[in-house]
This record gives C-alpha cells, sequence and structure tokens, in this order.
C-alpha cells in the first residue's frame, strides 16, 4: 500500500483488498495518512436445515459464504462521524454525516423509539441505521460514551435481502469496529445479542440472535451447528472432500416469516441430517441428505413461505438428481418468500449443475443469478486487520 503498512496480508476474495484500494483512493480526501485504520470483517452465511422451531433446544446448521461485509474506521479529532459505502447501482446514497451530539453522546444516548425515528425518514438513508445504530446500541447496553468521532468506510459483496444474512453481516462489523475504537472486544454471544438489538431497535428489520452467531462464530469451509435462538456453538464440521455447498440468488428478496409454526419436524430433520453428517454417510444415507432438503422445502410452501423462483430452482435440481445428475438436494435458505437457494451435491460437479440451473433460471425469469460457491472465516477466526501510517510510498 502506499499510505500504510497492514498488520496482515488477507487472502484475495474475502473483499478485503477491495477496501484496500479504496481507502488508498480516499487519501486524503476521507482518510488521514497519518492516522491508523482498523478493519473488521463479517461474512454472509447459508442457512442449512433448522432454525424454524423457536425454543432453547432448537437445531440450526448454518455455513458461511466468501462474500462479506468489511469496515475500515479511522477515529477523529471531533465528535463528527462520516459515513461512506460505496453504492453499485446508485439506489440509495454513499455518503452520511452525523455528530455523537445528534444520538445524544457522549452524555445521555437517545432511546430506541428517537433511534428508529431518526433512521427512519429516508429510505435511501437506511444503510446507515446499521452503523450510527451500532453507536446507540453499544452506548445503552454496554455503556460507552464516545466523544470523538469517526471516518468509516462499509464495502460489502453480500447481496442483498437474498436471505443470507447481509444487513446482520453489517450489524457484525459496525459493533465490533465502534467497540474496538473505544477498547473493547465483544465475546460473541454478547455481539450476537447486540446484532439483534441493532437490527430490531434501529433498522426494524425481522433478525434472529443466531444468524449473528454464525456470522462471528463460523470457520472457513465448516458446517457450523448451534442450538437455540442465542445460537450456542455446539460444534464445527468439516464438508467432506467429495461435498459440496452451492447458493443460487433467486432474484427475489426474501419476505417470508423468519418463525414457522413449530411442529418439530425441523428440529428432527436437522438432528437426522448432523447424525449422517457425522458418520461420513453411505451413498444411500447421502442421498438421504438430499431428501431431508427437498422436504424442509417443501414445508415452505405448507407454510406459505414458498415463491416461483425457488421452486423453480428446487424443481430443477430434483430433476436433475432424478436424471443422475451430481445433485442430492435443494432448499430454499433464509426465511424463505424468496432469497436464494442451497443445492448439495458434487464437489466440483455440483458447480455445473448450478450453472445448467442458473441458464434455466435466465430462461425463465429473465434474472441471471448470483452464485454462492466459496466459504471463508467467520468475524472472530479473521480478527481484525491495522493499517498503520507509512506505506510504499
Amino acid at each position: 500500500m502506499k499510505f500504510f503498512r497492514p498488520s496482515m496480508d488477507p487472502a484475495e476474495g474475502l473483499g478485503v483488498l477491495v477496501l484496500f484500494r479504496l481507502i488508498e483512493e480516499a487519501v486524503p480526501s476521507f482518510f488521514r495518512p497519518d492516522r491508523r485504520i482498523r478493519i473488521v470483517r463479517a461474512p454472509g452465511r447459508l442457512d442449512v436445515l433448522g432454525g424454524r422451531a423457536p425454543g432453547p433446544g432448537s437445531l440450526v446448521l448454518q455455513l458461511p459464504i466468501a462474500e462479506a461485509a468489511c469496515i475500515a474506521l479511522q477515529e477523529r479529532d471531533d465528535d463528527l462521524v462520516r459515513l461512506w459505502s460505496p453504492s453499485r447501482d446508485g439506489s440509495r446514497t454513499q455518503m452520511l454525516s452525523m455528530s455523537l451530539a445528534d444520538l445524544g453522546l457522549p452524555g445521555a444516548p437517545i432511546d430506541y423509539a428517537e433511534c428508529r425515528a431518526l433512521f427512519g425518514g429516508d429510505p435511501r438513508d437506511h444503510w446507515a441505521s446499521y452503523l450510527l445504530g451500532a453507536l446507540v446500541v453499544l452506548a445503552r447496553e454496554l455503556g460507552l460514551r464516545p466523544a470523538r468521532g469517526a471516518e468509516l468506510l462499509l464495502h460489502s459483496d453480500i447481496p442483498e435481502g437474498r436471505g443470507v444474512g447481509s444487513s446482520t453481516a453489517v450489524a457484525v462489523v459496525a459493533l465490533r469496529a465502534f467497540a474496538q475504537q473505544h477498547g473493547r472486544e465483544l465475546a460473541p454471544a454478547e455481539l450476537a445479542r447486540l446484532a439483534a438489538l441493532v437490527e430490531a431497535e434501529a433498522a426494524t428489520a425481522p433478525v434472529r440472535p443466531v444468524d449473528a452467531r454464525a456470522l462471528v462464530s463460523a470457520e472457513a469451509g465448516e458446517l457450523l451447528v448451534l442450538r437455540g435462538e442465542l445460537g450456542a456453538v455446539e460444534q464445527s464440521l468439516v464438508v467432506p472432500m467429495d461435498l459440496e455447498f452451492i447458493g443460487l440468488d433467486s432474484g427475489v428478496p426474501a419476505r417470508g416469516p423468519r418463525a414457522a409454526p413449530p411442529d418439530g419436524l425441523d428440529d428432527a430433520d436437522a438432528a437426522r441430517f448432523l447424525q449422517l453428517w457425522s458418520e461420513q454417510p453411505t451413498a444411500l444415507h447421502r442421498q438421504e441428505l438430499g431428501d431431508l432438503l427437498f422436504a424442509a422445502h417443501a414445508r415452505y410452501a405448507q407454510r406459505g413461505c414458498n415463491e416461483p423462483s425457488t421452486d423453480l430452482i428446487v424443481d430443477a435440481a430434483r430433476q436433475r438428481r432424478a436424471a443422475g445428475g451430481a445433485v442430492l438436494g435443494a432448499k430454499a435458505t433464509g426465511r424463505g418468500g424468496g432469497g436464494s437457494v442451497l443445492l448439495l451435491g458434487e464437489r466440483g460437479k455440483i458447480w455445473y449443475e448450478a450453472l445448467r440451473i442458473k441458464k434455466a433460471l435466465l430462461t425463465a425469469t429473465g434474472h441471471s443469478a448470483h452464485v454462492f460457491r466459496w466459504s471463508s472465516p467467520g468475524a472472530s477466526s479473521f480478527g481484525s486487520i491495522e493499517l498503520e501510517p507509512g506505506g510504499d510510498g
């Protein structure tokens, strides 16, 4: 880098190198070249099974994706917070600023009703509620009283509204960035709880704390097993070398309800899936893994959470399996009613099956689907990167 020395060199494909480029281009118009910058990151995720039956014993199986939200934060000397988030399509504002005093800081922070009113105006500014809302939540819940503002750059390549945790990832990185600015490192369970508050109280968005916990605690290429609404981590299982998960964006925003009637079938299926997965299943057992995914998708329709585009993808996967293709099973991910579809199949070959189904979706709907193929580390595993002044010059 020209102006900074990074404390570590991240791998390509994690979104951080794009952030490096944006930072370099924004000196000195946004960032100062003589002051440290801290970078944090959180990936999106694919729901595999579970999470539909609320309660302390419910199972949730999730997998982190390569797409992620990244924040670069540099402290200011005054109380101004300047936010910058490049927009690909111009559908929202890209830069906003607000003084800490507008949030009641460093004195008594505004309450959550005031927070919602403050961020509930122009929909084009709604993205800022996840960032400034994180400051309000930290102040109200942990007693942080920040007196200095910050320059904050947000870059996310997680497709929005596709049921893969785009907004939750932003809430997670905003909380971590502001907490670290004030010398606090949030424990995973606490971070999940606070992220849920940011989404519910500041952004007025539906949320499950278990989703935030997954984005924090996940390991690259591993199936994370969580239990309960708060997502206590039970174990992390490596995906076998001959199997692979792929996600396909349906082109329709996820809009189904977060919770569904707890009939016990979701938990039973998740438990059976976990049992088969842990036993390194035989060919027949792997077929059952796929059956469990197809059955879970069928219940979306029974609960009114299905959508023609996701059904098209799942039906195409079912047809390919019947024809001897490399697909084992498929289901809608996230809350249903649109969003993305999870495919499970033979490693490498399922990629080509996904491209075949993507083409069928394009022909039927005109939508060219985003394909989620790779995995990446959760926020805790990634840690943070510090950019110290004095690069290559």
